[in-house]
């Protein structure tokens, strides 16, 4: 993920972009989003109650991030994203914007860097992607599944990492490689085929420093 340096792109380049910023926020993505409990049991507003107009308010910080990397100042730049602006922006303005096979993310953000995702993977588009044998739990599953990852995100020096404590697919715990492996095709660009690892540092796109994470909110640091 290559630091941005131009203006607000568009079409195919601005899809691509913003997926990179909703992933980091979220990996929470992954999808991904990406405390240790599944969303479905967690205090996070219900999707019933988001409204475009909280997307629409994530949409605008965005471009706010997306000019504070084409701006150069010797303060921090923030810019604070709620967890009800993500995961209407991922509801609305972004679904379109999402991989093929990953469906309907949901985000909760708690203290001290504790995060937990859901979502909807279509594990067709991956099964097939390669031979498994009998004890990988992708040669069992088929269709549309839930997932739910949840642990802690660190970051600093412009970059970010994960420490993914407990996966699950469809309510069954699932190895943390599995989480990986989704998260490594969802990733996957041109510039980037083999996609993205959990278990390295990621770097953070558009100047970004670091993420403030606290109860219900992320600030991005610029």
């Amino acid at each position: 993920m290559a630091v941005g340096r131009s203006s607000r792109p568009s079409g195919h380049a601005m899809a691509n972009r913003t997926a990179g910023v909703v992933f980091l926020v979220t990996t929470a993505v992954a999808v991904a989003a990406f405390g240790l409990v599944t969303i479905a049991a967690s205090e996070t507003q219900p999707a019933d109650t988001l409204t475009a107009e909280d997307g629409a308010r994530f949409e605008q910080k965005l471009d706010s991030i997306f000019r504070h990397a084409n701006t150069v100042s010797p303060d921090a730049k923030l810019t604070s994203l709620l967890e009800p602006e993500i995961n209407a922006f991922l509801k609305f303005q972004g679904a379109s914007l999402l991989p093929t096979g990953l469906i309907d993310p949901t985000l909760r953000i708690d203290d001290a860097g504790l995060v937990s995702a859901e979502a909807i993977v279509d594990l067709d588009v991956i099964r097939e992607q390669r031979p498994r044998d009998w004890l990988d739990p992708l040669k069992y599953l088929a269709g549309r599944v839930a997932i739910t990852a949840a642990g802690t995100v660190r970051s600093g020096g412009g970059v970010i990492q994960f420490d993914i404590q407990s996966v699950s697919l469809a309510g069954i715990p699932v190895p943390v490689q599995v989480l990986q492996e989704l998260v490594r095709h969802f990733t996957r660009t041109v510039d980037n085929p083999n996609g993205t690892r959990l278990d390295e540092p990621i770097p953070l796109p558009y100047l970004i420093t670091e993420l403030q994470l606290s109860r219900g909110q992320a600030v991005i640091v610029q």
